[in-house]
């Protein structure tokens, strides 16, 4: 071994380079943390075994011995840059699992998954594969094969929840007065919680009586316009007044007076808090935020609405996607047959 040892201050620091074969491995300085000469002689002899057994075991064994941590450091500076969004969501990961090692992928994946039994198979979906490119960066860094991550188990087929008119009036009427105006925005117009918040007074077409949602804010990225149903328009309209008839800002604020925060940075839904006092209020269980999406599309079809066009206007990407409202009015037409005595 040529490991030197230097003394600096009351700590002794190491460097040198390590012969494995015929292979040469610099170590860059690193402190020992021991002020006694015989202490760092043992952690640099350390510190050598380490290298020759990671030079032994070649890629394969270098890959299994880097961490998490390692791995999404290795994908955060990588030529390009990542996402703003990637790099939160790569935080919360790093900080839940970031100590495992690459030999233990699916305990690691398990740990995660553990800790956040709440994400859907989407959510699960997209941070399995954020955490997959991170490991294929590093992995492909020491030139090893990347072990893969176990698959996301999806649940059983999702329950299409709708409201009776009745828990949907008294719904609407236990939200707080910021969380109440935005609802209605998903409750009578269909939009994601996303596209309502982020909604700019420039995207509010009064000649029309159309609401544009920009590509940037829909979740498949593409644009398109929604007819504004009477009672948005009609709280909307009063709103613009209020502001002083702004060209453009965004329509909704927070209690604080800022804007929303956009979910894709928090990992979560903003009028989550103010939804689940709403439920419990009006006495209605088991509707998330997200069920005023399938709430309304069950009501479009149930008033005529063809499939086609429920996706153009709900902004789904495929016709695929909204088949399974197709049901709803099957579903309705047998419980009105069962209420004959």
């Amino acid at each position: 071994m040529a490991m030197h040892l230097r003394k600096r201050g009351a700590i002794w620091y190491a460097s040198g380079t390590v012969r494995v074969g015929r292979e040469s491995h610099a170590v860059r300085e690193f402190t020992t943390g021991a002020s006694a000469r015989i202490d760092a002689e043992a952690v640099a002899a350390a510190e050598e075994s380490r290298i020759r057994q990671a030079a032994l075991a070649g890629p394969a064994g270098r890959a299994r011995g880097l961490t998490i941590a390692g791995a999404i450091q290795a994908y955060l500076t990588r030529p390009g840059g990542v996402a703003r969004q990637d790099v939160q969501k790569l935080a919360r990961v790093n900080d839940a699992i970031g100590a495992f090692t690459l030999a233990d992928t699916a305990a690691a994946w398990a740990a995660w998954q553990a800790e956040n039994p709440a994400h859907s198979p989407a959510t699960a979906t997209r941070y399995r594969a954020l955490l997959t490119a991170a490991i294929r960066t590093a992995c492909a860094g020491i030139g090893a094969d990347a072990p893969a991550l176990p698959a996301v188990r999806h649940r059983k087929r999702e329950i299409l929840t709708h409201l009776t008119d009745t828990e949907r009036a008294a719904l609407l009427r236990s939200y707080s007065p910021h969380a109440a105006c935005p609802v209605l925005l998903l409750a009578y117009q269909g939009m994601r919680t996303r596209e309502a918040l982020t909604l700019d007074w420039r995207d509010v077409d009064w000649a029309t009586e159309t609401l544009r949602i920009p590509a940037q804010r829909a979740k498949a990225g593409r644009a398109r316009a929604v007819p504004m149903h009477p009672r948005v328009g009609m709280l909307l309209y009063g709103l613009w007044c209020a502001a002083g008839e702004p060209q453009a800002g965004t329509v909704f604020l927070s209690t604080r007076g800022e804007p929303y925060a956009d979910t894709r940075d928090i990992g979560g839904n903003p009028l989550a808090a103010a939804h689940r006092t709403a439920c419990r209020k009006a006495g209605v269980e088991g509707f998330r935020v997200h069920d005023w999406r399938h709430d309304w599309a069950a009501r479009m079809v149930l008033a005529g609405v063809d499939l086609v066009t429920l996706m153009e206007i709900g902004g789904w990407q495929s016709l695929a996607m909204v088949q399974r409202y197709a049901t709803i009015r099957a579903d309705h037409r047998r419980e009105a047959i069962a209420r004959l005595a």
